[in-house]
């Protein structure tokens, strides 16, 4: 790998200058410079009500109780906050006359009812204090009359909390500490965190390596190239550019987030003064108390350090699938492949100590393998669950596997050069490292023969026919990383939550998981925020164009669509319920959905009302037909509404999702608008989410109605017979093309994957 660092500079210096670099540094720093300093603001409480209350000086409370309230206690503990305050205690007026005749700023009443002791708060017409003020007050109050409540009893709060608070079952090995248990919840999001991080690096960088490696494959550049290096050092030397340039924009971006922190905490301390709350005090509270110790900063910089080579080992995986490629679409498949090697890696380094229990043996097996090595070693590290002798050697183990990663890929990138039309992925990865290449006959056979299929078609037909299977092909597999991201990343990002809320709450962490609202944020999270970048990132690479959609339907049309999607979304229901309840023999529920159509959560109506029909629409209309209808629209409408409907994971959705996908296509193919196909879905979730929870008689007579609209436009349009389909610009028969969209690769597997997702659901349905 000679003359590699030369490849490199030259690369790096290509990078900077290029247009993209400088805009997305200085813009990504500036907003990270900007939230960093909100974020720290908001901390530290510089800019919400808790500031110093100069105004409320005078207070009396009415005491109608047998309590003895402690009320100097009050005055000393808040200082800060109410620096001139003076409360009086009195039994000889009443509240109202108080506040209408005294110089008071504020007035309490404690009083006892049948419902217990209650305060009432009364604001003199002449006092300066606002409504938002003397709640905050009261609140305050509120715990020194709950603490006099607690002493009129004759014992102490430490043992009154003691006997109300929930009992804990913890169940401890008696080889394991408490001090091992305390580390257990940050050494297990401390490798999520890690996944994050690397996810988000291959999602920015991951593109622009497979770029950096297969641009200049045909270029006259490569033979200058060629002249200074081998294949190995072209690849360790853009590779590692590229993994530099990351590097440089990331520690640019580290800066902009220190800059924007010791700035704030200058204009935080001239507001209000020195301050112990701020994003740095955050992150330490968060630590558990054994990970904060004399050697804290040495784990983290040796967290840092795994952390790159681990990012540097998925730069060369992303630059060995990319080697392969020798066209754009070509690329895109392999991107979405090393996209797909990650998240197993991530999957496997997550559950592998969950199903194993941390055992020593299935640790060890995931800290030697470089693909889980890469996530579990950094979170290892930082929380002390490998000595420093143990880390030295799985990471040397990690570099030793990068570097003979690149030799693999250098090979492999050699035939690419030389040799058009190589084997398969698989089969040259094992010629590249047995070193042994096929014939010169094998290589003509496999250029110069073709199926009977293939010589029954034309020329042209064939490549429609080839770029139809690149497109199912590449959209199969963004669904399947969809499907499998939303799940297990929103999955894990919600156990992460329930562990903190359930620690911090006391609360039952079962309880938090059958939370309707815990359940919103885990699918918003999981599936908005995290999964559909990732598809739109796989499905961009479908192919080199997208097909433009230019179409109308006449307001008549548009209408008698939307009365449609009504008693088929009511009649299809009622068949998969009663499905799901023959298969189950009766004991399904569907408890889930239900909850979700309560409205008992605004969070939740914004899910099921909004986002979904937005994001969804977006994915399975405008994203998939716009890059499969040229090759026929018949076949684009149907793969996409059953894409639609094997996408929700359960038999109660799956029909009618199915059949009001056929009507969203549809009506998306006449118009190429997706915000009417956005309008209709909102109207199915909106009323059942909305209408439903606010006023069910009501709502039932609306279902009769669209009912009957509904089946009037369906006989009409069947009479009138006004649904068309217009043949497409790159059309293949309707029987091929259906194979190679059901049938591909990541059709299929996304289909499994969704297959085994619903029987489960369906099996804790029975339990519930």
């Amino acid at each position: 790998m000679k003359n590699w660092l030369k490849i490199c500079k030259f690369t790096i210096k290509q990078a900077i200058r290029g247009a993209k670099f400088i805009p997305s540094t200085i813009i990504v720093g500036l907003v990270i410079f900007v939230a960093v300093i909100i974020s720290n603001f908001l901390l530290s409480g510089a800019i919400d009500n808790d500031s110093p209350m100069e105004e409320l000086e005078k207070v009396y409370i009415v005491n109608e109780t047998k309590l003895d309230i402690d009320t100097d206690s009050f005055v000393s503990k808040h200082q800060s906050k109410y620096p001139n305050l003076d409360i009086t205690v009195t039994s000889d007026k009443s509240a109202e006359e108080i506040a209408s005749d005294s110089d008071a700023t504020l007035v309490m009443k404690i009083a006892e009812d049948e419902d217990g002791t209650r305060l009432v708060v009364y604001i003199p017409k002449e006092s300066s204090v606002g409504n938002g003020d003397a709640d905050d007050f009261a609140e305050a109050f509120s715990k020194s009359i709950s603490d006099a409540k607690i002493s009129s009893i004759g014992i102490s709060e430490d043992e009154f909390d003691m006997a109300v608070s929930d009992l804990n079952i913890t169940e401890l090995e008696a080889e394991n500490s408490e001090d091992e248990q305390d580390l257990s919840l940050f050494a297990y999001m401390a490798p999520l965190a890690v996944m994050m991080i690397l996810y988000f690096l291959v999602i920015f960088y991951g593109q622009s390596i497979g770029q950096v490696v297969s641009i200049e494959k045909t270029s006259k550049l490569m033979e200058y190239i060629l002249t200074l290096t081998g294949p190995s050092g072209i690849i360790f030397g853009k590779v590692t550019a590229a993994f530099l340039e990351a590097l440089i924009q990331i520690c640019v971006w580290i800066i902009c987030g220190a800059c924007g922190l010791v700035i704030s905490d200058i204009a935080i301390k001239g507001i209000i003064g020195e301050t112990d709350k701020n994003i740095i005090a955050l992150f330490m509270e968060a630590m558990p108390e054994g990970g904060v110790s004399g050697n804290f900063i040495v784990l983290v910089i040796l967290a840092v350090v795994a952390l790159l080579v681990a990012f540097l080992f998925y730069c060369f995986v992303s630059a060995m699938f990319a080697s392969f490629a020798a066209t754009a679409e070509e690329l895109s498949q392999t991107n979405a492949m090393s996209l797909m090697t990650m998240l197993a890696g991530f999957l496997v380094s997550m559950y592998v100590p969950l199903f194993t229990d941390n055992s020593k043996v299935g640790m060890t097996i995931i800290r030697i393998i470089p693909f889980t090595a890469a996530f579990c070693l950094p979170g290892d590290v930082i929380s002390a669950r490998i000595g420093i002798l143990e880390y030295v050697l799985y990471l040397a183990l990690l570099i030793f596997f990068t570097v003979m990663l690149a030799i693999l890929i250098g090979r492999v990138y050699k035939n690419r050069l030389f040799k058009k039309g190589t084997k398969g992925i698989f089969a040259e990865i094992v010629s590249a490292i047995t070193g042994k290449e096929s014939s010169a006959e094998d290589q003509t056979n496999r250029q110069e023969g073709t199926s009977v299929k293939e010589k029954a078609l034309s020329v042209n037909d064939f490549a429609n026919y080839d770029k139809a299977k690149k497109a199912y092909t590449v959209i199969g597999f963004g669904l399947l990383i969809f499907i499998l991201a939303a799940n297990s990343l929103g999955g894990s990002i919600g156990n992460v939550i329930a562990n903190i809320v359930a620690a911090n709450g006391h609360k039952d962490i079962l309880d938090i998981y059958e939370s309707i609202t815990f359940l919103t944020i885990t699918n918003i999270v999981g599936s908005y925020l995290i999964a559909f970048p990732l598809f739109v990132l796989v499905s961009r690479f479908a192919n080199d164009s997208v097909s433009k959609i230019k179409g109308n339907i006449t307001k008549g049309q548009y209408l008698r669509a939307l009365c449609i999607i009504f008693p088929v979304d009511i009649g299809l229901g009622y068949l998969s319920n009663m499905l799901a309840s023959v298969i189950s023999g009766g004991q399904a529920n569907n408890d889930l959905i239900e909850g979700l159509l309560t409205g008992e959560s605004i969070l939740t109506i914004i899910m099921v009302a909004v986002l979904a029909p937005i994001f969804e629409e977006l994915i399975f209309r405008k994203i998939i037909i716009d890059r499969t209808r040229k090759y026929g629209e018949v076949v684009a409408i149907v793969y996409s509404a059953l894409a639609f409907g094997i996408f929700h994971c359960n038999l109660y959705q799956i029909f009618y999702a199915f059949a009001l996908g056929l009507i969203f296509g549809y009506v998306y193919i006449k118009t190429g608008n997706v915000v009417l196909t956005i309008i209709m879905h909102m109207a199915i979730n909106g009323t059942s989410s909305i209408f439903y929870p606010l006023a069910p008689e009501a709502y039932k007579v609306f279902c009769i109605v669209m009912c009957v609209l509904g089946v009037v436009s369906i006989i009409y349009t069947l009479i009138k017979r006004d649904v068309r389909i217009e043949h497409a610009e790159n059309e293949v028969s309707s029987k091929e093309l259906t194979k190679v969209a059901l049938l591909n690769s990541g059709s299929i597997l996304y289909a499994i994957v969704c297959a085994l997702i619903a029987a489960y659901v369906l099996y804790q349905s029975t339990l519930g």
